[in-house]
């Protein structure tokens, strides 16, 4: 029982299989709204920076076309109204036209950027357990909600007291305002403006830093799997240990029917007497060609080897020490090597001889 629960447990890293259909079946990836929140909000401001005098450039002119037009003479009818709203709309537009491309590109790159490219609508599909009202209890109460609350409160304490602190030692230059044209004081404010949210981008950037650690210790804490869960893992991809023992059986099976069908086409058995069989075939037609091995085998296989060649009439050789050092050295349908050369070559020479005796005779 202890053992059982033992294996339950999910103490082991997820297996490169089980990340694979995390992320493509589940749309389950590592990431952290944080990061997207704080490169959205730096890369947006850097496009308002570098664009700010041309969107004041534009604003100015704007507001020259509209008091320009208000001495003329016009009807005030639903043509005069649409043509006001047209051109408001088209002038906003181009203002905000740099802000509106950048918000949009850097809502969608860092997300792109940590999925890696992945876009599923899994996560969107409606779960009927988030109904359910003890689960949503627990999520509630978990240390993910408990985090971003303590998350949420820390990065907001962080943002009041910079901005307040900033805005402090600025008071004394906000007398100076009044004095200042109007390109001066919106520079001022806007350069201003863009320090206080540099300020907050790097408490962006320490709470995301934070943020992605905590969503890595979760996210693999999620994919965790039990030593069964890894077991069974295993025999689906490589295979029930059972199956392949059966499978290997088969195909040895395979083989030695195979080599079965060879023996007869043997010049020569070598035998110890019963442990050990190796049947031999020399083609002497063939230049510098060794004898090979067509079959061999011990015990069971050694006495059906030696069988099918008393059937077919094969000469049989007893010679322990050649049967074993063939058995060991040679694979079937190889060549013996060099050192078993004369050893091999006696007993082709004596089967020679007794051939020629029985001729003459």
């Amino acid at each position: 029982m202890v053992s059982d629960l033992a294996g339950q447990e999910k103490t082991e890293k997820a297996t490169p299989k089980k990340r694979r259909d995390a992320r493509n079946k589940e749309g389950n990836v590592l990431q952290s709204k944080e990061i997207n929140t704080a490169i959205s909000v730096l890369g947006i401001f850097c496009t308002m920076a570098i664009f700010v005098k041309y969107m004041i450039a534009f604003i100015q002119n704007a507001m020259t076309f509209f008091l320009s037009r208000i001495g003329e003479t016009k009807t005030v009818n639903n043509e005069f109204f649409s043509e006001i709203a047209l051109n408001v709309v088209k002038y906003v537009v181009i203002a905000v036209g740099p802000l509106l491309v950048a918000a949009l590109f850097l809502g969608v790159l860092p997300s792109m950027f940590q999925t890696k490219g992945l876009f599923t609508m899994k996560p969107l599909k409606p779960k009927f357990s988030k109904l359910n009202p003890i689960t949503g209890m627990k999520k509630f109460f978990s240390a993910t909600s408990f985090v971003n609350v303590l998350k949420g409160i820390v990065t907001i304490a962080a943002i009041v007291t910079v901005v307040y602190f900033r805005i402090m030692s600025l008071l004394p230059q906000f007398s100076k305002l009044p004095d200042m044209e109007i390109t001066q004081g919106l520079v001022f404010i806007g350069s201003n403006i863009f320090s206080i949210v540099v300020n907050i981008v790097i408490i962006f950037a320490f709470v995301s830093a934070l943020d992605y650690i905590f969503q890595w210790w979760q996210y693999e804490k999620k994919l965790k799997m039990s030593k069964q869960e890894v077991k069974d893992e295993y025999k689906q991809i490589e295979g029930d240990p059972k199956i392949k023992a059966k499978i290997k059986q088969k195909q040895r099976e395979i083989a030695q029917s195979r080599m079965m069908q060879e023996v007869p086409g043997a010049d020569v058995v070598v035998r110890n007497p019963t442990h050990y069989a190796v049947a031999l075939r020399y083609d002497a037609g063939t230049s510098f060609a060794a004898p090979k091995v067509i079959a061999k085998g011990q015990d069971y296989i050694a006495l059906k080897i030696i069988a099918i060649a008393e059937e077919h009439e094969i000469a049989i050789v007893e010679d322990r020490p050649l049967a074993r050092s063939l058995h060991d050295a040679v694979e079937v349908g190889r060549e013996i090597p060099h050192t078993l050369y004369t050893a091999v070559a006696g007993i082709f020479a004596e089967l020679e001889s007794v051939r020629q005796k029985i001729n003459i005779e």
